[in-house]
C-alpha cells in the first residue's frame, strides 16, 4: 500500500513540474500578495507615512498657528498649509479633497484668538468653530482619531488661554464675607469659565464642526456599509475572470473551438459570445449583491440610480475583459486559476478595494490608477458617499470601457483557437 501511494505522489509531483507556468504563479500568489498589502497597509501602523492634513489659517491673532503647530508635532500628522508655493484657502482646500489628493483639512476662523483672548466678562456669550472639512468616504477608523486629537489640542488651547482671564475674573467676584454656599457656586463658576466650558457640563468655548467639501450630497455621515460593500463588490465581480477563462479554456482543450471554426465565424465574434454570457451573469451577480446590501443592511444607494447602472456596466465589461486576457495568456487551467488569483489580489489591494488608497505611499496612490479596480471604487464612491451625480463618473465610465477594450483585444490578439 504504502508503494502505491508514493507511486500516486510521485506521479502528481511530475504532472505538476512538468506546468513551470503553474509553479511559477503558486509561489507568486502569496508573495504578492504579501508584498502589496504590507506596502499598503504601512499607513496604519507606525509613523513612517503620517496621515497629511490640510490648515487653511484665517485666524488674525497666534492662537490657531500654535494650534497647528501643535498638531504638526503629534506623530502620525503631517500639516500641510501650502500647495504649488502658495499659502492654501478653504476653496483650495475644497478642490484638492474633490480632487482625491487629500482627505482631511481644518480651517480656522478670522475671530479663533479673539474669542479665546477675551475674558469672560467681555466674550457674553461668544464661541468659536473650527471646520475640520472631511472626505465623506474617508472611513471612520481614520478620521475619528484625528478628530479627537484636535478637540484635545483646542481644549488645552482654551484652557491656557482663557486662564488668565478666568483669574481675573475671580477676583472680580470672590467677596471674603460671602457664605458658604455662595463660594461654592462661584467655584462652578470659575471653573466652567477657567477651563472654556471643560468643566460643569457647559458648551466649550472652542469646537470643531464637522463638514463636507462644497458640492458633495452628504446629507449624514457614512456608514460601514457605504463603505466596505463597493470595495468587495468590485473584488467579487473580477472573479467572473476565473470562471471566463476556466470556460475558454476546457472547450479548447475539449475541441469545441475547432469545430466552431469550421462554420463561417469570425474569431471575434468567438469570444465575444464567450464574454456576452458571462457579462450577464456578472451583472446578475452585481444586482444580487446590491440587492441584500438594500434588503440586510439597510444600504443607501444615493442619489443617482441612472450613475450607478453606468458605473455597473462598465465594471463588468472591465472584469469580463479581462477574463478573456487571462484565458488568451495561460495555456492550461491550472495556469489560469493561478494568475486569475494574482492578478485579482494585486490590482485589488493596489485599486485600494481592502485598503483605502489615501493611505497607501504616494507611489502606490498613482500606480492604482492603472488598475480598474481603483476606478470603479472612486466612482461608487462618488455615487453613494459623496452624493455625486451621472456626470461625475462619466470619465471612470470611459475609462472602465477603455480597460475593457484593451484587455479584450490584447486577448483577442494573443488567443490561440488550436
Amino acid at each position: 500500500m504504502l508503494n502505491q501511494i508514493l507511486a500516486l505522489i510521485t506521479k502528481d509531483l511530475k504532472i505538476f513540474f512538468k506546468d513551470p507556468g503553474a509553479l511559477t504563479l503558486i509561489i507568486l500568489q502569496p508573495l504578492m500578495f504579501i508584498l502589496i498589502m504590507s506596502y499598503a497597509m504601512g499607513g496604519l501602523f507606525g509613523t513612517d507615512r503620517p496621515i497629511r492634513i490640510l490648515a487653511v489659517n484665517q485666524d488674525r491673532g497666534k492662537e490657531a498657528a500654535a494650534v497647528i503647530r501643535d498638531l504638526a508635532l503629534k506623530k502620525g500628522f503631517q500639516v500641510e498649509m501650502t500647495w504649488e508655493g502658495r499659502p492654501i484657502d478653504r476653496q483650495t482646500a475644497e478642490h484638492l479633497i474633490r480632487e482625491g489628493k487629500f482627505s482631511l483639512a481644518l480651517v480656522f476662523p478670522a475671530e479663533f484668538s479673539s474669542v479665546l483672548e477675551q475674558g469672560p466678562a467681555m466674550r457674553n456669550g461668544r464661541k468659536t468653530q473650527v471646520l475640520f472639512i472631511v472626505d465623506p468616504a474617508a472611513p471612520a477608523q481614520f478620521v475619528e482619531p484625528v478628530a479627537g486629537t484636535l478637540q484635545g489640542i483646542l481644549e488645552k488651547a482654551a484652557f491656557t488661554a482663557l486662564m488668565p482671564k478666568g483669574i481675573d475674573y475671580m477676583f472680580d467676584l470672590l467677596s471674603p464675607r460671602s457664605p458658604l454656599s455662595e463660594r461654592e457656586a462661584m467655584k462652578s463658576r470659575i471653573g466652567e469659565r477657567t477651563s472654556g466650558g471643560l468643566l460643569g457640563g457647559a458648551t466649550p468655548v472652542v469646537s470643531v464642526e464637522r463638514a463636507a467639501p462644497a458640492g458633495m450630497r452628504a446629507e449624514k455621515k457614512p456608514d460601514s456599509v457605504q463603505q466596505n460593500v463597493p470595495g468587495y463588490t468590485i473584488y467579487g465581480l473580477f472573479w467572473i475572470v476565473s470562471l471566463l477563462a476556466g470556460s475558454i479554456l476546457r472547450e479548447k482543450r475539449d475541441g469545441t473551438f475547432r469545430r466552431l471554426l469550421a462554420m463561417p465565424v469570425n474569431r471575434g465574434v468567438l469570444l465575444a459570445g464567450k464574454l456576452a454570457s458571462h457579462y450577464l451573469i456578472n451583472l446578475i451577480q452585481l444586482a444580487v449583491i446590491f440587492l441584500v446590501a438594500l434588503l440586510l443592511m439597510g444600504m443607501d444607494f444615493g442619489h443617482s440610480p441612472g450613475g450607478l447602472i453606468l458605473i455597473s456596466l462598465a465594471t463588468a465589461a472591465a472584469a469580463t475583459g479581462l477574463g478573456v486576457l487571462v484565458a488568451a495568456l495561460a495555456r492550461t487551467e491550472a495556469q489560469a486559476g493561478g494568475l486569475t488569483v494574482l492578478l485579482l489580489l494585486t490590482l485589488s489591494g493596489i485599486g485600494g478595494c481592502f485598503v483605502p488608497r489615501f493611505v497607501m505611499p504616494p507611489l502606490f496612490r498613482t500606480i492604482g490608477l492603472a488598475t480598474p479596480h481603483a476606478w470603479a471604487l472612486d466612482a461608487y464612491q462618488d455615487l453613494l458617499v459623496r452624493g455625486y451625480g451621472v456626470a461625475a463618473v462619466l470619465p471612470a465610465t470611459a475609462v472602465l470601457l477603455g480597460f475593457a477594450a484593451l484587455f479584450f483585444f490584447i486577448g483577442l490578439w494573443r488567443f490561440q483557437f488550436e
